[in-house]
C-alpha cells in the first residue's frame, strides 16, 4: 500500500470517528430533557463559549444577559444550567439544598485536604462547620477587634505620612489598600500575626496563594493544562512550607497562654480530632480564610468608595452620622456602636447587591431529577443559581441598576428591600457563609 492509499484510509476513519462522535452528539441531545431548556443553540453540544466567558471574566455579565433573553432559566453547556429567578434561586440553595458542584474539589490546596469551601459531601460539611463555628460567633469576633483596630492604625498612619508629604493631601489606590489592610487583619486573626501589607505591600504567603488560586481557576475551566508537562502544579509546595512554619510557630510558642485568635480555633479542633481533622485540613481552611476574609471584603469595601465619592450626598450624609456617633478624634468604636449606624450599614448592604460578591453564580450539582422554573431537570445537571440576575432584576428592586443606599430603609419609592427573598451575597442555605456576621 503506497503513502497516498495509507493518507485517505486515515482520512475515512477520522472521518468516521468525527461522524460517530456527532451522531452520538445529536442522538443524546435528542433524548435528552435539556433539549427544551432555552439557550444558545451552541450550549446544546458545548459549554466552550461559556468557559470562553469564564476566562475573560465576563461570565457574570453574560449570565444577566442570558436571563434577560431567555427568561428564568438558560441552558450554558450540554450538561449545564443557570437559574436566575427568585422562586428557582431559592430551590436550588435553601428549599431542595442542591450539593456544590464537584469544580469546588479542584480547589483543594492538595489532593487529600478539604475545607469547608471545598466539601462536597453534606454530612462532613456540617461536621466541619460545627467544629469551627465558636470561631466565627459574633461574640468572638468582637474579641478580635483589637486586632483589627491595629491594622486600621497601621492604614491611618500610613495615609496620614502620604498627606504629610504632600501638603495635607494624597490620592490612593482605595483597591489596592483596602486588600493590603483585609489581608493584614486576616493575617492577624489567621496566621499568627500581620502581612505589613499596608506597609511593604507584599508578602511571600499572599503572592504564592493569589497564583496557586489563578492556576486553579484554570485548570478547573481547561482540566488538560495540569497534564502538559511544563504547566506548574496547583499545590504549590513552597506555600504549604510556609503554611507549616506558621503553624510550627504557634506550636512552639513559650507563651502558657495561647493567643485567641482563628488559628488557636484551628489548631485546638486538630487536637480534639486529630483524625476527622488532620493538619492539611488546617491548612486547607486557613487558605479559604485567606480568600474569604480578604478579597471579598477588600472588593465590597473598594467598591463602597466607588460609591461614596461618584455619590456626593450618600458621602454627606454617612460622614454626619458616623461623626455625630463618634464625636472625638480618641472615641472607641466597636461592632456593638457600629451597628447602631442605620444608614452605614445601609451603604454597605446596597453595595453588595449592586457589585454582588457572588456575581459567578452558586455552582450546585443534581443527583436526582427535578424541576426548576418548569423544566425536567436530569440528575448529574449543574445547576448554577445567578444571584447576581436577582439582585439586578427589576421586579424584585425599583431601579436595580442604581446605587441607592435608601431602599434599605424604606425611603425609595415606598418600597421595603427584599433582604429575605432576592439578596444573596453570602449565599444561602447550609451551605451560607460562615463568615457573614
Amino acid at each position: 500500500m503506497n503513502a497516498g492509499s495509507l493518507t485517505t484510509v486515515f482520512a475515512l476513519v477520522l472521518a468516521g470517528f468525527v461522524s460517530i462522535k456527532i451522531l452520538v452528539a445529536i442522538w443524546s441531545e435528542w433524548r435528552s430533557p435539556l433539549n427544551r431548556v432555552p439557550g444558545p443553540w451552541i450550549s446544546k453540544f458545548t459549554g466552550a463559549f461559556w468557559v470562553a466567558s469564564v476566562i475573560r471574566g465576563t461570565a457574570f455579565r453574560k449570565a444577566f444577559e442570558y436571563s434577560q433573553t431567555f427568561g428564568p432559566i438558560t441552558r450554558v453547556a450540554p450538561d449545564h444550567v443557570i437559574v436566575s429567578d427568585r422562586r428557582s434561586v431559592h430551590q436550588v440553595l435553601v428549599e431542595i439544598d442542591l450539593r456544590k458542584s464537584q469544580l469546588y474539589e479542584k480547589f483543594r490546596p492538595s489532593q487529600e485536604g478539604d475545607s469547608l469551601f471545598t466539601f462536597l459531601d453534606k454530612k462532613l460539611y456540617r461536621q466541619r462547620r460545627r467544629l469551627l463555628s465558636h470561631g466565627f460567633s459574633v461574640s468572638y469576633l468582637r474579641g478580635l477587634e483589637h486586632l483589627l483596630k491595629k491594622c486600621v492604625k497601621s492604614l491611618e498612619d500610613v495615609l496620614d505620612e502620604q498627606c504629610r508629604q504632600n501638603g495635607g493631601r494624597t490620592t490612593m489606590d482605595a483597591w489596592n489598600l483596602m486588600g493590603c489592610v483585609t489581608a493584614d487583619i486576616i493575617g492577624e486573626t489567621a496566621f499568627g500575626g500581620s502581612f505589613e501589607l499596608v506597609k511593604n505591600g507584599q508578602h511571600p504567603i499572599r503572592q504564592r496563594f493569589s497564583e496557586s488560586l489563578k492556576r486553579g481557576t484554570m485548570y478547573q475551566l481547561m482540566p488538560f493544562l495540569k497534564h502538559l508537562p511544563f504547566m506548574p502544579p496547583f499545590q504549590d509546595p513552597e506555600l504549604r512550607r510556609l503554611l507549616d512554619e506558621v503553624i510550627e510557630r504557634r506550636r512552639t510558642t513559650e507563651d502558657k497562654v495561647p493567643k485567641q485568635d482563628l488559628l488557636q480555633i484551628l489548631l485546638d479542633a486538630h487536637d480534639q480530632d486529630p483524625k476527622g481533622f488532620p493538619l492539611i485540613d488546617v491548612v486547607s481552611e486557613m487558605l479559604v480564610f485567606l480568600i474569604a476574609g480578604s478579597d471579598t471584603p477588600s472588593g465590597t469595601l473598594s467598591f463602597a468608595i466607588m460609591f461614596l465619592m461618584n455619590h456626593p450626598e450618600v458621602y454627606r450624609r454617612v460622614v454626619d452620622e458616623v461623626r455625630e456617633a463618634f464625636p472625638e478624634p480618641d472615641s472607641e468604636v466597636t461592632d456593638e456602636r457600629m451597628a447602631d449606624l442605620p444608614y452605614l450599614n445601609a451603604i454597605l448592604k446596597e453595595t453588595l447587591r449592586v457589585m454582588n460578591p457572588t456575581a459567578s453564580g452558586l455552582a450546585r450539582q443534581t443527583d436526582e431529577d427535578l424541576i426548576l422554573a418548569g423544566h425536567l431537570i436530569p440528575a448529574g445537571t449543574r445547576v448554577t443559581a445567578n444571584t447576581l440576575a436577582l439582585h439586578w432584576d427589576e421586579n424584585e428592586w425599583p431601579d436595580p441598576m442604581k446605587f441607592v443606599p435608601e431602599r434599605w430603609l424604606g425611603e425609595y419609592k415606598g418600597m421595603q428591600h427584599n433582604e429575605k427573598g432576592a439578596w444573596y451575597p453570602f449565599a444561602a442555605g447550609s451551605r451560607n457563609c460562615i463568615g457573614k456576621q
